[in-house]
């Protein structure tokens, strides 16, 4: 019974952002937002693009009737069905009205590629407004207020994960009791990526109650080694692929918070309420001063989801690391060593370059040589995945890193640029 409703709720979660239902197979009656002249855009040439017949575009029933039917595929070479830059770095990098995105091949996704990260499926809500509509006043505050600032993460259409969010009295609590640590920009981020569940990194599904009900170790978006835990019960009767299951528990190393509501679905994500902001540091002590003390980094500042300019000293994969307190340091006993970029993601860290994606492994540990004061490449979710940090004199952070223009990835970003 239980193997039966995982393998529904697999197909429910990958449905849901990648096929139609019974009513439209391509969910023709929910794009939007087409350039003119494109399939469903003002202007010549703006009726829909015949589907051929073995694509199966009429009476078709999905096994699970969903409420959104838009596609997500990714651009690829047509001879080689090789994608290298997928939705999300196609709508990071303002290429969704590119004509290579509307010459998709009919069976794969007639209407065009990467329609729900481009903003063209109106049926779904982003999980910042999902999250928003649920009265998540105090989380969405946060997240604008970190250093950086998740907003633009959460606001993409394309972000995939479960967000486990603190009611405002929860935030509440935890801002009289550490007011200091939550005014700490870069601390505050780190505390909020703890709340955050990347896709299961073998199967790529979403951490969804009925999931959860396995009692699973749970590995977060924070750069820090500590994880959570659900706890197991049995599912309910009547439990559903739509989930929404409550009163059950999720922990982390020093306390736990009760599910208060659940699977609220966004475009390709779920938002999950709990009623306590879950704590990656022991409450009984003294409250991390910054980033680095919240993660357990001794002798190093830190800096997430940054990139730091520096030559590199040794490779990353070349020097893979538990955790990112180990990278710093590696960095600190490395002669020549001043700076050090880390990945801390089990599923691994994509990082965008000129003609494609690479994702880097767990635990890559970059060494690097920096001038001082560190200058920051780039600094944002969206594109960098990884954290990085410096080494700093005596354990008190030097000078502040001189921020410069962000740099983003070389050439044509699309199926045009192969590697």
């Amino acid at each position: 019974m239980r193997a039966l409703l995982a393998a529904v709720v697999v197909a429910g979660l990958l449905a849901c952002c990648h096929a139609g239902s019974g009513k439209d197979v391509w969910g023709i009656d929910t794009l939007v937002g087409y350039p003119p002249g494109e399939k469903g855009g003002a202007g010549a040439g703006a009726s829909r693009k015949e589907v051929p017949v073995q694509a199966g575009d009429t009476g078709v029933t999905a096994p699970i009737d969903l409420d959104c039917q838009c596609s997500d595929a990714d651009p690829r070479d047509e001879a080689t069905q090789t994608v290298t830059f997928g939705c999300w770095w196609q709508r990071t990098y303002g290429k969704c009205q590119e004509t290579y995105m509307f010459d998709a091949n009919a069976e794969l996704a007639p209407e065009g590629f990467c329609q729900i990260s481009c903003s063209r499926c109106n049926c779904c809500q982003s999980a910042w407004d999902v999250a928003q509509s649920l009265g998540a006043t105090r989380f969405l505050q946060a997240a604008e207020a970190a250093q950086p600032s998740l907003k633009a993460m959460l606001q993409h259409p394309g972000f995939t994960g479960t967000l486990l969010v603190p009611t405002d009295a929860a935030f509440d609590a935890a801002l009289a009791r550490y007011q200091s640590l939550l005014q700490t920009p870069a601390a505050l981020q780190e505390l909020l990526k703890f709340h955050i569940l990347p896709p299961e990194p073998v199967r790529r599904g979403l951490w969804t109650t009925p999931f959860l009900s396995l009692g699973p170790k749970l590995y977060t978006l924070s750069d820090g080694p500590q994880t959570l835990n659900s706890s197991r019960f049995a599912l309910p009767a009547d439990t559903t692929w739509r989930g929404g299951l409550t009163g059950f528990t999720i922990s982390g190393p020093y306390n736990a918070a009760t599910v208060v509501k659940s699977d609220v679905q966004a475009c390709k994500a779920v938002v999950t309420l709990i009623d306590a902001v879950l704590l990656p540091f022991d409450p009984a002590g003294p409250a991390p001063a910054d980033a680095a003390a919240l993660l357990g980094v001794q002798g190093c500042a830190v800096l997430p989801n940054s990139l730091i300019a520096g030559q590199e000293i040794r490779a990353g994969e070349s020097n893979r690391q538990a955790t990112i307190g180990a990278c710093c340091t590696s960095c600190s006993s490395t002669p020549g060593c001043t700076a050090w970029s880390y990945c801390s993601q089990k599923g691994g860290c994509p990082m965008p370059g000129p003609t494609s994606v690479q994702t880097l492994p767990y635990g890559w540990c970059r060494l690097l040589s920096a001038p001082m004061p560190v200058q920051v490449l780039d600094a944002n979710p969206v594109t960098v995945s990884v954290a990085s940090g410096y080494v700093t004199a005596g354990g008190a952070a030097a000078a502040g890193p001189a921020v410069t223009a962000a740099a983003g990835p070389a050439g044509t970003v699309g199926r045009k640029r192969l590697a």
